[in-house]
C-alpha cells in the first residue's frame, strides 16, 4: 500500500463527535469527490471516501444509503474504485441542503461542461466549505474530508509532495481560503483541465497532517525527516573533510615541489636550521596536516609556526623562479 493510501486509511477511521464537524467532513467529500453529480446518487472517485461519506451520512441523518460499485452508464464513472450511494430525492435534498450546497427546494447544484461552478461565486449557500467551516475544529474536518476526496501524498522517503486535485476553479479558490484560515499556504497549477493546490515543504505537510488528525502518518513522516536531516549532516560532514583533505594535499604537494626545488639550488644547506628541518620534515611525510606536522617537529612549535616556515619555503623558491626566467 502507498504511503498516500496508509494516510487516508488512517484519516477513514477519525469520526469528528462534533455534528457540525461530521457536516464539515461530509460537505468536502460530496463537494470535491471529482465525479459528475447525479440525481439519484452521490458519486465518489475513490471507494475510502465513498464509504467515510456513507458513515458521515448514517451518523448525521440515519440514512443506510446502498452502495453502486462502478456504473452501468460507462464513461469517467466506470474506473476501478468508483463509488456510489444511491439516494431517494428527499434524501439527496436532506444531505446536500445540509452541508450547503443548495437552498431548500432550490434547484439541483451542477458544474457546467467549462468544470465552473454555475452560480460563479465563492461566497455563497451553494459553495461547500465557505458556509460548513465557521470554527477552526468544522475547518480541520473539512481538509480531512477534501484530502480522503481528491488529496495524494508522495513517499517522503523519496519526494515531499502533498496535492489536491480539484474539477474547477471555484473549488480551488474555495480550498485555499480555508487553508490558508489555518495559516498554510499552498501552490497553485494547472494539469491539463484540473485545478492543483499543492505544498513541497515538509513543515507545512507535517502541519496538514496534524490538522487532519493523521497521527500515525505524521510520525512516519517526522521519523523520515530526522533520517534524512541526520543523513544530509553526515553527508555535509564527509564533503566538507573531503575537501579539507583534498586542500591539505594540494597545499602538501605544492610545498614538496617548492623544497625539492630549493634543495636543487645553491645555497640550501646555508638556510637557518629552523627551516632546513621543517623542510626534511615535510619531504619525509608529505600525506600529514599542518597540525601533525608540527607534533613531529624536535623542539615545541605551533602549527601557525610551522606554516610561517612552510611559506617562506615555498615564497624563496617562487623568487628564485622569477629570477631564473628574467636571465
Amino acid at each position: 500500500m502507498s504511503f498516500s493510501n496508509r494516510v487516508k486509511e488512517e484519516l477513514f477511521k477519525v469520526l469528528p463527535q462534533a455534528r457540525h464537524c461530521r457536516i464539515a467532513e461530509l460537505a468536502a467529500l460530496v463537494g470535491m469527490s471529482g465525479s459528475e453529480m447525479r440525481e439519484d446518487a452521490l458519486c465518489f472517485e475513490n471507494r475510502v471516501a465513498g464509504m467515510k461519506a456513507k458513515t458521515l451520512i448514517s451518523k448525521i441523518f440515519k440514512y443506510n444509503l446502498p452502495e453502486e460499485t462502478g456504473s452501468e452508464r460507462g464513461g469517467k464513472d466506470g474506473r476501478r474504485g468508483v463509488l456510489s450511494l444511491l439516494c431517494t430525492k428527499q434524501e439527496m435534498n436532506d444531505i446536500l441542503v445540509t452541508i450547503k450546497m443548495k437552498k431548500n427546494d432550490g434547484p439541483f447544484f451542477s458544474v457546467d461542461k467549462q468544470g465552473q461552478n454555475i452560480h460563479n461565486t465563492l461566497r455563497n449557500d451553494t459553495v461547500p466549505g465557505m458556509m460548513v467551516c465557521t470554527q477552526t475544529c468544522c475547518k480541520r474536518a473539512f481538509v480531512r474530508g477534501a484530502f480522503l476526496a481528491c488529496g495524494s501524498l508522495s513517499n517522503p522517503e523519496k519526494d515531499y509532495h502533498l496535492e489536491f486535485v480539484l474539477k474547477n476553479e471555484a473549488q480551488a479558490e474555495m480550498l485555499k481560503e480555508v487553508l490558508a484560515s489555518l495559516s498554510v499556504e499552498v501552490g497553485t497549477v494547472m494539469r491539463k483541465k484540473a485545478h492543483v493546490l499543492y505544498v513541497k515543504d515538509s513543515e507545512i505537510i507535517a502541519m496538514l497532517l496534524t490538522l487532519a488528525d493523521a497521527h500515525v502518518a505524521l510520525m512516519e513522516l517526522e521519523n523520515i525527516r530526522i533520517v534524512k536531516e541526520v543523513r544530509n549532516d553526515v553527508n555535509r560532514r564527509v564533503n566538507c573533510e573531503t575537501a579539507n583533505i583534498e586542500k591539505t594535499v594540494r597545499a602538501a604537494s605544492k610545498q614538496v615541489e617548492d623544497i625539492r626545488f630549493l634543495a636543487s639550488q645553491p645555497g640550501f644547506d646555508e638556510l637557518p636550521e629552523e627551516l632546513k628541518m621543517t623542510a626534511g620534515l615535510r619531504l619525509e611525510h608529505p600525506e600529514v596536516s599542518l597540525s601533525e606536522l608540527a607534533e613531529l617537529y624536535p623542539a615545541s612549535v605551533s602549527r601557525s609556526g610551522i606554516n610561517h616556515r612552510l611559506r617562506k619555503l615555498c615564497d624563496m623558491a617562487e623568487k628564485l623562479r622569477n629570477n631564473q626566467e628574467r636571465r
